[in-house]
């Protein structure tokens, strides 16, 4: 669930955006995986030939296992789409949207300026974005913390928002299924539009 930039020229990642699986979300980065808090290469991948694949029916047998195996597992969140701006001057930033319904504006320069535009609810805890130190001064990692949502009982009565314990609550604006795709709107005004899986087309300001 995570979206790079690379240099082709040297084959180096710039910039990566990474959203934590929610059972990292409590751990100290200090104390995070080594793959967590590291930035991704780019590895050489042999693709052999359609007649290889044909002749060698081991291998096809592997590839349909495979897939079995990844249906039957539930799907891991992966980006589907992301818009902004890239370039040597002014102000760089990337809009992500995914399989787990959320929208969410990286900053390059800084992640206090991140935040998430839509999925969250209106019990959900406030992500937070963080920076992580690497060696490399040209290179940025940034980390999305998303935390699990309490459950009502796990809640300490006194902490239940009033909002929470009267009257109905107000409809949920986000998407309710994977984001398929984002474009940055620029007339007649500035925003973003996202559309989804679950039929709906939204536009956000």
């Amino acid at each position: 669930n995570e979206t790079s930039i690379f240099d082709i020229s040297q084959g180096s990642c710039r910039n990566c955006f990474r959203v934590l699986d929610p059972a990292l979300c409590y751990i100290d980065q200090s104390a995070l995986p080594v793959n967590v808090t590291s930035l991704p290469r780019l590895q050489d991948v042999k693709i052999h030939s359609i007649m290889k694949q044909r002749l060698n029916g081991s291998g096809i047998g592997h590839d349909v296992s495979t897939i079995i195996k990844q249906r039957i597992q539930p799907p891991e969140p992966s980006i589907q789409s992301f818009a902004g701006r890239v370039g040597t001057t002014g102000e760089n930033y990337l809009v992500t949207g995914g399989t787990d319904g959320f929208i969410r504006y990286w900053d390059f320069s800084s992640s206090s300026k991140c935040f998430t535009v839509s999925g969250l609810s209106s019990s959900s805890s406030r992500p937070i974005y963080e920076r992580v130190g690497l060696n490399q001064s040209q290179s940025t990692l940034l980390l999305c913390r998303q935390l699990p949502d309490p459950m009502l009982n796990e809640i300490p009565s006194t902490n239940i928002s009033k909002v929470t314990l009267k009257g109905p609550i107000r409809p949920e604006t986000g998407h309710s299924d994977s984001i398929l795709d984002i474009k940055k709107l620029e007339f007649p005004m500035k925003g973003i539009l996202s559309s989804s899986r679950d039929n709906t087309i939204k536009f956000w300001r």
